[in-house]
């Protein structure tokens, strides 16, 4: 078997503020070049990282950071939402890491804590844009149970809240 060509870990030692500083802005960045969200993305993932770092609760939440060469290339969250729904949030792979498998990594390892957390169901709010996301999301079995045209970042975008049974 061959080792995965980036490793993974827990967002809760000593750099938890320069993790949540680099979703932050690799996202921010991301986003902005990608599809033009402006607006108000930037102060949802200040509050989500900061939420996240002020209201973590061993065995009820986490964040995982991927690293490739002593680099962060990816993240994902998972968070209590409440009525013992988990929810998955910020998933990012940057650009350099994409084809590895590493979204898929991160959205099993999200899933697989919040059913050992035992948590119901796990949901996540996403856009009809992020077809590999999508994708991801599908192939770990959630699927879509609402749908809404928003206008948050500065243009029209459908948004997209999908939920997997745990």
């Amino acid at each position: 078997m061959t080792a995965a060509p980036y490793t993974i870990r827990d967002s809760r030692g000593d750099d938890m503020a320069g993790d949540m500083a680099w979703v932050v802005r690799a996202q921010a960045d991301y986003y902005a070049a990608a599809n033009g969200w402006r607006g108000a993305m930037e102060p949802l993932l200040v509050e989500t990282t900061g939420n996240f770092a002020r209201d973590y609760v061993p065995g009820r939440s986490n964040c995982w950071i991927a690293e490739r060469g002593g680099e962060r290339v990816g993240a994902i969250f998972c968070v209590d939402a409440g009525d013992n729904i988990a929810k998955l949030r910020l998933l990012h792979v940057d650009c350099a890491a994409r084809g590895l498998g590493l979204g898929q990594d991160l959205v099993r390892r999200c899933v697989d804590f919040a059913r050992v957390a035992g948590y119901r169901e796990i949901m996540l709010w996403t856009h009809s844009v992020l077809i590999p996301a999508r994708r991801i999301y599908a192939a770990a079995g959630f699927v879509i149970t609402e749908t809404a045209v928003h206008d948050t970042f500065g243009k029209p975008e459908p948004g997209e809240t999908w939920r997997l049974a745990l």
